[in-house]
């Protein structure tokens, strides 16, 4: 497990004018919690807060914080949560925990697969991955950084589970053993209908309508049930004047 430094000041109030103030200045606000102790508001550098956490170690990383509050202190401790800008994603806040060395606790460790799975080489399956990390407990100092896992014997219909995961010695997985991490199915086909098919049922349709009255050549057709109208007389011719 990596171990870093990194340094801190105390930092009085937490309101968000000092805050913004902070930020422009290149600092990242950030608590220190600890089991029985009252929760301490410091800064870091954000620089260095990057460069902590940009390691294979990743959020589980320990880091020797050195406080500087009229006296320096440093204790060990582990990020909690990290909290980033909606649009930039740049560090804005983060929980520091202490950490006892001694003392066993629960770490996320992400998962690394390795090889290629014979059921996609050979069958044309598809791999899909249901759980990217696993929940380990074990000392601080025994975190491992991934854990592999190889999918080269997984053919078509087998799956992998947490129960198959290797884990040394000191440590204990605390992912429930039958949660499914991978599994290689047959990709699903999609059916088209045949546009003959698609044709009979309109052709049929065609055939159970009525034949219709075409109407007279010239004329529009007569509308069911309606009257017909009376033709006008003729009007007799004007004789002339002579």
């Amino acid at each position: 497990m990596e171990r870093v430094s990194l340094e801190a000041k105390r930092r009085d109030g937490t309101g968000t004018s000092k805050v913004r103030k902070l930020r422009l200045q290149g600092l990242v606000p950030a608590v220190v919690y600890g089991r029985g102790r009252e929760p301490v508001p410091v800064a870091v550098d954000g620089k260095s807060l990057r460069a902590s956490l940009h390691t294979h170690a990743g959020l589980n990383v320990l880091i020797d914080l050195s406080i500087a509050d009229g006296s320096r202190s440093t204790e060990t401790v582990m990020v909690r949560e990290v909290q980033r800008g909606m649009f930039r994603r740049e560090i804005i806040h983060v929980d520091f925990h202490t950490i006892d060395l001694t003392e066993t606790l629960e770490a996320h460790v992400r998962l690394v697969f390795t090889g290629q799975a014979k059921g996609v080489v050979d069958d044309g399956g598809v791999l899909e991955i249901h759980l990217r990390e696993v929940v380990v407990e074990c000392l601080p100092a025994q975190i491992p950084e991934s854990i592999e896992i190889d999918i080269s014997a997984l053919g078509v219909g087998d799956s992998l589970h947490a129960s198959d995961i290797k884990m040394p010695a000191e440590v204990t997985m605390v992912t429930s053993a039958e949660e499914a991490i991978a599994t290689v199915v047959m990709p699903k086909e999609i059916e088209e209908v045949a546009p003959a098919a698609a044709a009979v049922p309109e052709a049929a349709a065609e055939a159970a309508a009525p034949e219709a009255a075409a109407p007279a050549e010239g004329k529009p057709a007569e509308k069911a049930g309606e009257p017909e109208k009376p033709e006008k007389p003729e009007r007799p011719e004007k004789k002339e004047k002579g």
